[in-house]
């Protein structure tokens, strides 16, 4: 399991020319199971998202994509991951519309994806609770 702001700042590399194309800046979530459903980049190339299903591996030491050519935009994919939906800083708030604090970290399997748990400052959500994340907050089933 892998920490995101471990993950953040982390190189992409392509492995058609073996060039930093990319780093980590950020990460799109969707919810029910919560997983990991894009990465946000900071590129020199037009496109500054990589889907999930088009990473190649997510190593210790470089996050690795085929090309250049599997990086998209905003407008190319069906999931909001654009800055505002970034997860990290936002309110956690329970069906029921308790706060439980801010996102400061998300626990993830770095092969698959899904979340195992939001951490806040007070508490773990484990990331199968995880109902919907937007641009104010991650909605979480109560227990």
């Amino acid at each position: 399991m892998l920490l995101f702001n471990q993950a953040k700042g982390r190189n992409v590399v392509g492995l058609a020319t073996a060039e930093t194309l990319a780093t980590v800046t950020g990460l799109a979530i969707t919810p029910s199971p919560g997983r990991v459903a894009a990465l946000r980049l900071k590129t020199k190339s037009r496109g500054t998202l990589v889907t999930w299903n088009r990473l190649q591996a997510f190593g210790r030491d470089a996050v690795t994509v085929r090309s250049a050519a599997d990086f998209q935009t905003e407008d190319d994919i069906s999931i909001p991951a654009d800055k505002q939906h970034d997860p990290i800083g936002k309110r956690v708030l329970t069906e029921t519309g308790k706060d439980l604090g801010p996102v400061q970290d998300i626990e993830f399997d770095e092969t698959t994806g899904h979340i195992q748990r939001l951490i806040t400052a007070d508490r773990d959500v484990p990331g199968d609770l995880i109902l919907g994340a937007g641009s104010y907050a991650v909605v979480v089933a109560a227990r």
